[in-house]
């Protein structure tokens, strides 16, 4: 997700910086929520027909946690002050 001058939106970019910090057993339970497994598939996540992706939902509050779309590997963030706010949604 592009914020308006497209770059990656910094809540993206905080999602991946908070994913290098968890436990495994942290990453699967995220894993899981997102794509409704706990592991990644045998052969790589390429072979997923959909790709995982991480998106910041506008129609969201900063009040909201976070959804998935777990047909389609999709995470969509809430609007976030801080990477430390993220992560209390995300876990």
């Amino acid at each position: 997700s592009l914020d308006p001058n497209g770059r990656p939106h910094s809540q993206v970019l905080w999602f991946w910086q908070m994913m290098r910090a968890l436990s495994q057993d942290q990453r699967s339970m995220v894993l899981q929520f997102v794509t409704g497994n706990e592991r990644p598939p045998l052969t790589g996540f390429q072979a997923l027909e959909y790709p995982f992706t991480v998106q910041v939902g506008e129609h969201l509050k900063a009040h909201d946690l976070p959804e998935a779309h777990v047909c389609f590997n999709q995470l969509v963030l809430p609007p976030s002050e801080s990477i430390l706010v993220l992560q209390e949604k995300v876990m």
